[in-house]
């Protein structure tokens, strides 16, 4: 039986914010690999709360964790510092914890991060401009990587190469380019090519630079590449695969760009917290303002993504390339890059 009239009936309700923020979290238990993962979550979401802006939402998904990781997770909520918690019992992976709520986020624009990484002031602020300069940007990230320029880059190139405005630079710390390629244990390969750490292949708009490609251990996202994600889970407790099924492809394949910020406002934590991390968190400022401007619909060439990936083929081999490259500005290493 109903008595009354529901005081929710045909109400309009308002949007909290226009960034949404995804992170899962999975720490099964407090030994061996994981024995430090409640002070890695700790530090991620502290420095995640400490620099995200009042116009954006933060979802956490506890995959799977151990208790004192979920009580910690839920003392969070209980105080109003996390927008939505979501509580699986099992790990379902990866992947698979984040995409269904970004698919059904109301939100423009949905950062996914890993739970270990270490954000600083000014990453949402930057990422933001990007994107309000470069509407054909579908992913972008706080931390630069020009390793990964060919990386599921096709319209970035193509669009970029074909308007005139890719060129080399100078832009990236060294210092950051390298601490990240320590932190998961890749220094000597990453940059096995020295060119790659001293120059890096850019686009210009407006007066602001950002890198061409980047990774996705934390990347923000436009809601309509996860149009183009498979409906289906991947299964995948951690993998490659999933990243580039879910991610990736949906990006390129939805006519977007793939870029990052010059400077690094986000650092890879992993399982082991180094003294240096604690005095970067310590240099964050809390009560970010959000931007008042709005992020621009998304532009799409109407050109083909099999079309552009054949074309970057005949630019980009190892015969053209160099002469290209040359070209756009790398002033050393145009043959290796």
């Amino acid at each position: 039986m109903r008595k009354g009239v529901n005081p929710e009936k045909d109400k309009k309700l308002n949007s909290y914010g226009y960034h949404r923020i995804i992170v899962p979290i999975y720490v099964p238990n407090l030994e061996g690999y994981f024995e430090h993962g409640m002070a890695v979550t700790k530090l991620c979401i502290s420095s995640l709360l400490a620099t995200k802006h009042d116009k954006s939402l933060l979802t956490i998904v506890n995959n799977g964790s151990c208790k004192e990781v979920t009580d910690f997770l839920q003392q969070l909520y209980k105080t109003g510092k996390i927008d939505q918690l979501v509580h699986y019992k099992n790990n379902i992976g990866k992947i698979d914890a984040m995409i269904p709520i970004a698919r059904t986020s109301e939100e423009p624009l949905i950062t996914l991060s890993d739970g270990d990484v270490l954000f600083t002031s000014g990453w949402m602020q930057a990422v933001e401009e990007i994107f309000l300069n470069f509407p054909k940007a579908g992913m972008v990230a706080p931390v630069p990587n020009p390793t990964l320029y060919r990386a599921h880059t096709e319209n970035t190139l193509f669009d970029g190469f074909f308007s005139g405005r890719l060129t080399f630079q100078s832009i990236c710390s060294e210092e950051d380019l390298l601490r990240f390629a320590r932190s998961v244990g890749s220094e000597e390969s990453m940059y096995k090519k020295k060119s790659r750490l001293h120059s890096q292949l850019t686009i210009e708009k407006n007066g602001v630079t950002a890198v061409v490609g980047c990774g996705h251990f934390v990347a923000t996202l436009r809601k309509e590449v996860f149009e183009k994600a498979p409906k289906t889970g991947s299964h995948w407790a951690y993998a490659a695969a999933a990243d580039r099924d879910y991610i990736d492809l949906p990006n390129d394949r939805a006519g977007f760009w793939r870029l990052a910020t010059p400077k690094s406002y986000a650092f890879h934590i992993g399982n082991q917290i180094e003294p240096w991390m604690h005095k970067v968190a310590s240099n964050n400022d809390d009560g970010i303002v959000a931007s008042s401007q709005q992020i621009p619909p998304p532009k799409r060439s109407s050109i083909g993504y099999g079309v552009k990936k054949a074309i970057n083929r005949l630019w980009l081999n190892q015969y053209t390339r160099p002469f290209f490259f040359k070209r756009m500005g790398l002033k050393r290493g145009y043959d290796e890059y």
